[in-house]
């Protein structure tokens, strides 16, 4: 017993034991008295030097960092059109008159990412009018934080996960389905986009969304259905049978509609007509009103 408390750098003994000294920096090793692990007496015990501590810590430090960075480089991987995803930021992303809610939402998503928990962000309405761009800003600031981000396309996803039926093929159906489930967020770019799922991709969509739920992981999506689809009693029907994907979906995400104009459409037809952006959009907000 006293060589097995001796090997712990612990005594048998009420008597202070020998100063150790510190393999890392020479000086001697702290020590303390605690409770003895088989009898009701104190005994001394010698502790880990405050360098040595901190040795371990930045090690662990270190590795979990390696980790970290091999996930993220993992979910880069699979994105979608990475080299113009990474231009998009909050910087230069303008504000148009509709945007505001969505973007308050994406900012408090970012700054409150680890509290919310699989809370996700739901952004639905017309195309072009900077669901993408907002999102992808939201998913880079948090790339830059240290977090693993995918951001994927619909039609993307579900045809890579297709193409694993190839033998050949550079992906496995096992490897995407990891990165869809493990990186700390998942961007759905175009939800909804694909005109009919069939069997196999409803099942693929459900796994995800429902791992990603018992992960407690969330999933930020855009999609350009309208208002009417959104409410739609009929839209919970199209991802499966009994709508339960729908659900997951809605019950897990803060739902914004994005009702800002098509700023593509509008840049072609201002450009046409010899005006700013700016003008075009005043004079189509003029007319609604």
């Amino acid at each position: 017993m006293s060589k097995i408390l001796a090997r712990s750098g612990m005594s048998n003994s009420t008597a202070k034991p020998p100063v150790i000294q510190c393999r890392f920096c020479g000086e001697d090793e702290p020590q303390m008295q605690i409770e003895h692990p088989f009898k009701i007496a104190l005994h001394w015990v010698s502790l880990a030097c405050p360098c040595e501590a901190k040795a371990r810590e930045d090690f662990k430090r270190e590795q979990d960092a390696k980790l970290k960075r091999v996930r993220i480089n993992k979910a880069l991987k699979l994105s979608s059109a990475m080299d113009e995803i990474k231009s998009m930021t909050f910087e230069n992303y303008k504000i148009r008159p509709g945007t505001e809610s969505a973007h308050k939402e994406i900012r408090s998503a970012v700054d409150d990412f680890e509290a919310r928990g699989r809370l996700g962000v739901f952004i639905f309405g017309e195309t072009g009018n900077g669901k993408s761009h907002l999102t992808a800003a939201g998913g880079n600031e948090l790339i830059e934080k240290g977090y693993a981000v995918i951001f994927i396309a619909e039609k993307d996803l579900l045809s890579r996960l297709q193409a694993t039926r190839n033998f050949n093929n550079k992906e496995s159906f096992g490897e995407i389905m990891d990165a869809c489930m493990e990186a700390d967020l998942l961007i759905w770019d175009d939800f909804m986009s694909s005109q009919k799922l069939s069997a196999d991709e409803k099942d693929w969509i459900f796994q995800i969304i429902n791992g990603r739920e018992r992960a407690n992981r969330p999933i930020w999506y855009t999609s350009n259905i309208t208002t009417k689809e959104f409410t739609d009693p009929l839209t919970p029907y199209k991802l499966d049978d009994k709508g339960r994907t729908w659900w997951r979906i809605v019950g897990n995400s803060e739902c914004k509609y994005n009702q800002a104009s098509n700023h593509r459409q509008a840049y072609v037809t201002a450009r046409a007509l010899g005006i700013s952006v700016e003008e075009y959009e005043k004079r189509v907000q003029g007319e609604a009103e």
